[in-house]
């Protein structure tokens, strides 16, 4: 796959360096996405609070999609301070209920787990259970989307909220594993 230099101002986004293919399929993804979300909420983009609650959520699912890619991974994996400060900062989930007023209590609870998670993971970069860890944490937090009852968007929003800030951004995907050598038992 060819690589581009990532204009400076999409660093944070998709790294120094990206390929079209992955531009193009975060793009697309976050795109219907998004209409797919609008399209089972029940809301309209006729206010100011809408609009940016469903810019946030273009955000949110092109997190899920650009945080796999070989050039955001790369991009964190090697400041581990900004990977911190890109988990801490991700207060979406809340700002999306307050403007679209879904319960707090829920979306406190969604938060507080993914970010809590998201810290233990990134805890373990370097390490080879880093990957079984996430998925463990994030099928528990699928249990917990499931036993919360939330309306059909707003759990597929939390979904993949969960999965951009847990799975696809907290792994180091493409890093090397400092402990990867498994014993075979005979």
């Amino acid at each position: 796959m060819r690589y581009f230099k990532t204009p400076e101002f999409l660093f944070e986004v998709f790294g120094e360096k990206q390929s079209l293919l992955e531009v193009c399929c975060t793009i697309v993804f976050a795109l219907f996405g998004s209409w797919i979300v609008y399209s089972v909420a029940d809301t309209s983009l006729d206010n100011w609070k809408s609009i940016i609650a469903f810019l946030l959520i273009f955000d949110v699912l092109a997190g899920c999609i650009a945080n796999f890619s070989y050039g955001t991974n790369e991009f964190y994996s090697r400041r581990p301070k900004s990977r911190l400060i890109f988990i801490a900062i991700h207060v979406h989930i809340l700002a999306i209920a307050w403007l679209l007023s879904e319960p707090m209590g829920s979306a406190i609870m969604i938060w507080g787990y993914t970010i809590v998670s998201a810290f233990i993971v990134n805890a373990l970069k370097g390490k080879s259970i880093q990957s079984f860890v996430a998925a463990n944490f994030m099928c528990y937090g699928i249990f917990l989307l499931i036993y919360l009852s939330l309306p059909l968007w707003f759990l597929m929003v939390s979904i993949f909220f969960m999965v951009k800030v847990l799975f696809s951004f907290a792994v180091d995907h493409f890093g090397k594993h400092a402990n990867c050598s498994v014993q075979r038992e005979i």
